[in-house]
């Protein structure tokens, strides 16, 4: 299991890297759902979602025949990383980086939150199976997808869904 964790942690940094420009690429309502629309933190944690639950579809068909809760487990550790990265990336930016794009930072504060929320998923990988938690966990995902997208058309009057330049 730790094995699945660690190739996790690459996976879900390259399919965030392949949905981090989808919408400058092909900008419509639908890559808008999955990508980020613009540079904004709150945006970033779109694409976050994206990759946990393109990883969690890989997962399943890499790992046909489960006996953790893949669905419930990549949900909760999305949220942790999205949670995470907001927490550490939104005052390095403001007041460390003084809102100057800095990549090395960002994708080591990214990867650093990737790995973390990983560590939280070894943890809830070994609870006992349950069918119900994972229908429910997929709801939520595109429940939160529902939430993102609204966001992304209508975002609140914070400076996480502002783009600075």
């Amino acid at each position: 299991m730790k094995k699945k964790q660690i190739i996790s942690v690459f996976a879900i940094l390259l399919l965030s890297a392949l949905v981090h420009s989808l919408y400058d690429l092909a900008p419509s309502f639908l890559t808008s759902i999955i990508s980020p629309v613009n540079e904004s933190i709150w945006e970033h944690n779109k694409m976050i979602l994206t990759a946990y639950t393109l990883w969690t579809i890989i997962s399943m068909f890499i790992y046909p025949k489960q006996t953790y809760n893949i669905v419930f487990t990549n949900f909760i550790t999305s949220l942790c990383c999205m949670f995470i990265v907001d927490l550490i990336f939104t005052p390095v930016y403001f007041y460390i980086l003084k809102m100057q794009d800095n990549f090395p930072v960002t994708i080591l504060i990214f990867t650093i939150s990737i790995a973390l929320a990983q560590v939280i998923g070894y943890y809830l990988l070994k609870r006992p199976y349950n069918r119900r938690l994972e229908f429910i966990s997929i709801g939520l995902f595109i429940i939160l997808f529902i939430i993102f997208t609204y966001l992304s058309y209508h975002p609140l009057d914070f400076k996480i869904f502002k783009v600075f330049n």
